[in-house]
Formats: C-alpha cells, structure tokens, sequence
C-alpha cells in the first residue's frame, strides 16, 4: 500500500527537497501551505504522515500541532525544526511525535520516518475498522452507514458525530466532549448545534425503529447504546 505524506510548509527549498527525498524513497507526497489548509487536507486525504515546518505560515507556537493532537486525530507528527533545542521542546510538548533538526540528514529522516509507521499504524487500521451496534454497521473508509439492510445518507458533520458516539458506544458524552471532538471548539460557545443534530441523526438512524439507538441522558449529555446494552434489552422483551 503507498504510504502518503503530507507536508504543511511554505514552498521553500527546503520543502522541496524534502519532498523530493520522500519521493525517491517510494512516499507519495501531498502539500498544504498554510495553516488554514492543514485539518480539511487531513480530512479528505487522510494521510499517513504529517510533517510541518516550525513556521508554516499561519501557525502560531505551534497550536496546529495541539489542535489536531487535542481532537484525537491518529496522524503522527513530525515537526521540521528552524531554531534549535527549545523549539525542540516546544514541539514536542504542544504533542508532536517527533522533531528533526534544520540541518536534516536523509537517512535519520527517513528512519524517524519509519519508525513513526511501525508505531502508529496498528492504530490507524483500529480506527479505520467497520463497527457494527446491533443492525447498525458503519464503515469509517467507506463513510458509509447501514441501519439494518437499509443505507442511511448522511451529510460528513452527520457522519463524524455518529462515528464518535458509535466508538464510545455505551458512554455518556457530554456536548462540550462533543463541540471539542466533532466541531474542534475549544469551549462551549453556547450553541446548540450538538442538539440540531442529535435529531437530524435521530431521523435518519432511529425513526421508524423499534430500538431506538441514540438516547438522550437528561443533564449529562448524549449515548449510542452498547451492544450488550441491546442485547439486555432484547431480554428483556421476551415474553
């Protein structure tokens, strides 16, 4: 399988000879110049690795990289470095996974690069696999969804909320854990976004069902029922 990279930096000579390294060793290469580029990128390429330059336009301190380890993206990390040991640090305490120097050396690039693979993509198949809740299946490579043998269309914001919910299966989730995750707000805004779709999802998922999935937990926040949760309902059914 080709292995895609992506590299958030100004084009520079610097990224292109990066990148031109990457492609001799087999890497497909994909680019985003600007801080604003990086998570829809991410979101419709999905890609292996990401490295970003220490001063990708936009970017300040580093809050790209907290932003998008704060969400749970299974991306790995590996920041270009401009200035030495305290940016260094920096990095890696705003959550990158790794720092390579300015004064970059192929070799230890491309293993740093190897071994960012080994490490993390055991997890990214885990996220990547089909759920299956009862009738409902989900496949997060597809994006597609089945509520019994009927396929259930929903908008991507529609997805990624059902595709949470459905990973925490049987827990509560509260609507800032939601906001944080699904919307990438950092604080609760007071909106109620998270309530408008809950319904469009209970329209779609659970209208005209028996068993209703999606539950409301008063006070709390939002579940999607486990499977052993529906089997004791399933019981307790029974004649």
């Amino acid at each position: 399988m080709e292995i895609l990279i992506l590299i958030a930096a100004d084009p520079s000579d610097r990224s292109r000879a990066v990148s031109g390294m990457l492609e001799e060793a087999g890497y497909q290469i994909a680019f985003a110049h600007h801080y604003s580029e990086v998570v829809s990128a991410i979101e419709r390429m999905d890609p292996d690795i990401l490295l970003i330059d220490s001063k990708l336009p936009g970017m300040s301190r580093f809050n790209l990289v907290e932003r998008l380890t704060g969400n749970g993206k299974a991306v790995p990390i590996m920041v270009l470095g401009n200035d030495g040991p305290e940016e260094a640090v920096q990095a890696l305490e705003a959550g990158a996974h790794d720092y390579i120097p300015q004064e970059w050396d192929p070799k230890e690039m491309l293993a740093r690069i190897a071994n960012l693979l080994r490490i993390f993509q055991p997890v990214q198949r885990e996220n990547n696999e089909a759920i299956q809740i009862g009738d409902l299946a989900i496949d997060p490579l597809k994006r597609s969804v089945v509520r019994g043998e009927e396929p259930v269309e929903l908008t991507q914001r529609e997805f990624d909320l059902l595709l949470f919910l459905a990973k925490r299966a049987g827990q509560v989730c509260t609507r800032e854990d939601i906001l944080r995750y699904v919307w990438d707000y950092d604080f609760h805004t007071g909106t109620n976004v998270v309530d408008v779709y809950i319904l469009h999802l209970r329209e779609k998922v659970d209208k005209g069902r028996k068993l209703k999935l999606l539950r409301t937990i008063r006070g709390a926040g939002y579940k999607l029922m486990a499977q052993d949760e529906i089997e004791e309902t399933a019981k307790n059914r029974l004649p």
